[in-house]
């Protein structure tokens, strides 16, 4: 017997299947754990400061936040373990988040001998641990390259919950956008793909609060960004700072050689960010898109540095400089974000001149 090899296909190898596949939602979710977790440091420690440092519990019973935090993390991962869903996924993560918060609050007992909760670097230590989870929340969170298999396996998670409960519009079209990465060729996607398409009359998704906040801010910044005086504003308040900074550093320097462990490293902050901002000065009239990036450097510098030293120096009185840096940097992105849409808008336009001059 012959085989006819023309009609006869070779079989496909099997797609390589990741033994890591990532959430695309997992971003959201880092974020409602990390702002729950840092609101419950602040907000315990401000509620402690208010009543006096009071003690749950009485003679030789003390119920240390350490233990609510450790319930808070174990409801986050029974949430997590024995219920199906976003809405309880997200509700353990908030569990998780408080807990988290709770039980690192309490780091200062657990680092010294004396179990001192108001070790002097125990804020400036949590303000670290912290930032070193941005950076891995921020590189978990990342989905620019999804493969095919991760692609179809987060289709499905929304497709789940279109069983849970209604689907809306949104989730529909982000499904339908993962299932176009996924592999065409694959029954499930197939099947999937029709049957999301099948579904009409899905309800408008509703924005969470979280979500109104940050349209309202930006809202906010892009009118301000339409001023023609605000971009010379934030020049001149960097050049200000760079220059306080500076002259903060030699006056220091001057007056007593003899710094303390805070006061050396804010003074290293200020050298390191006026000079980024002087640079950026110096380039703002050549490129202002390159100015502003000297500028994001250098608040970077001093939220990731400098912020330290001075949770080191000050514990939460620190917290001021922080939101006012944070603020600072939302303004420079945004800045940043409105030149490049302009610097490809001019290129555009003058592609668009050079393919319609006669001749060219």
């Amino acid at each position: 017997m012959t085989v006819d090899t023309e009609t006869v296909e070779a079989p496909q190898p099997a797609a390589a299947r990741g033994f890591f596949v990532r959430r695309v939602q997992a971003a959201g979710q880092f974020e409602v754990f990390f702002v729950s977790a840092v609101g419950t440091i602040l907000i315990v420690r401000a509620a402690l400061a208010l009543t006096g440092w009071p003690q749950l519990g009485g003679g030789k019973i003390h119920f240390a936040h350490l233990l609510w935090g450790g319930l808070g993390m174990l409801i986050g991962i029974v949430l997590f373990i024995a219920l199906q869903g976003r809405l309880w996924s997200l509700l353990a993560t908030l569990a998780a988040g408080i807990g988290f918060g709770l039980f690192l609050d309490e780091l200062g007992k657990f680092i010294t001998s004396d179990n001192d909760y108001f070790f002097q670097p125990t804020i400036a230590i949590i303000y670290l641990v912290f930032v070193g989870l941005f950076f891995l929340f921020h590189w978990l969170g990342s989905v620019r390259n999804l493969s095919q298999q991760a692609a179809l396996v987060n289709a499905f998670d929304y497709a789940k919950e279109a069983v849970l409960r209604n689907m809306d519009e949104g989730e529909r079209a982000e499904a339908l956008y993962l299932l176009g990465r996924s592999d065409q060729s694959d029954p499930l996607v197939i099947a999937l793909t029709q049957t999301l398409r099948a579904m009409t009359e899905l309800p408008q998704p509703l924005d969470t609060p979280l979500q109104k906040v940050k349209g309202r801010l930006t809202s906010f910044y892009t009118r301000l960004l339409h001023r023609r005086w605000f971009k010379v504003v934030v020049v001149g308040w960097f050049l200000v700072i760079a220059l306080a900074g500076l002259a903060s550093v030699v006056a220091d320097l001057f007056i007593d050689l003899r710094l303390s462990f805070a006061e050396a490293g804010l003074a290293l902050t200020s050298l390191i960010s006026g000079v980024l901002v002087v640079i950026g000065v110096v380039r703002f009239r050549r490129s202002h898109l390159k100015a502003y990036r000297w500028f994001e450097r250098a608040v970077l510098v001093s939220i990731f540095l400098g912020c330290f030293f001075s949770f080191y120096g000050q514990q939460l009185g620190a917290l001021w400089d922080l939101i006012f840096l944070l603020l600072t940097y939302a303004t420079i992105r945004f800045i940043i974000g409105d030149e490049r849409r302009r610097q490809a808008g001019t290129l555009a336009a003058e592609q668009r001149d050079r393919e319609e001059r006669p001749g060219a």
